[in-house]
């Protein structure tokens, strides 16, 4: 049977199945290019789903685990014009801070780097970024030093913002020159 949001947005039947090459080895969604078959909105996740796909990641990392097809549908409810351009800004936040996250906002790489040299070692984020060809969200993660030995200090290991590669892990500096197109961004950071 179809569902409201299926008959609101024009769609005739509705895959729950995501392919599991979409995955990192710990469980990240990383590709959102194989998630052709997963409806967000009128649209696919692979066209318009980077916003809950990095809700996703960012709650995976805090330990409050949600299946994705979940995370999806919620966040498909505050969609505007029919999911056409994505999810809005401030549904992403909203989403995460009514589930209790509170964030800093910083808007340029060096809010970046000052708000996330005011959060905890271990920390979780989200950027959204224009890229180029269109805008982006991709959730970013900073484990603690004695989580990751060997690797330089000061890099974080970005998710989904590059389909499919498994441990893309930049400084922001090297993100906002190999990836952002557009001085302004949002970046939401876990308190």
């Amino acid at each position: 049977m179809r569902s409201f949001w299926d008959w609101r947005f024009h769609r005739q039947e509705r895959k729950t199945e995501i392919d599991p090459a979409a995955f990192s080895q710990d469980g990240y969604l990383i590709h959102q290019g194989r998630l052709g078959g997963i409806s967000y909105g009128s649209k696919t996740s692979r066209e318009t789903g980077c916003g809950w796909i990095a809700c996703y990641n960012f709650l995976r990392f805090m330990g409050a685990e949600e299946p994705a097809r979940e995370v999806a549908g919620q966040m498909e409810r505050m969609l505007l014009w029919g999911g056409r351009i994505g999810s809005h800004p401030l549904a992403v936040w909203w989403y995460l801070h009514r589930r209790g996250y509170r964030f800093r906002l910083a808007c340029t790489r060096r809010g970046m780097d000052r708000i996330l040299g005011k959060a905890p070692e271990r920390t979780a984020g989200i950027i959204a970024y224009w890229h180029g060809r269109g805008a982006h969200y991709a959730a970013f993660i900073r484990e603690a030093e004695g989580d990751r030995p060997g690797e330089e200090a000061g890099k974080l290991r970005f998710l989904n913002a590059v389909y499919g590669m498994e441990n893309h892990r930049l400084t922001p500096e090297e993100f906002y020159r190999k990836h952002v197109r557009f001085p302004i961004t949002m970046v939401l950071v876990d308190r």
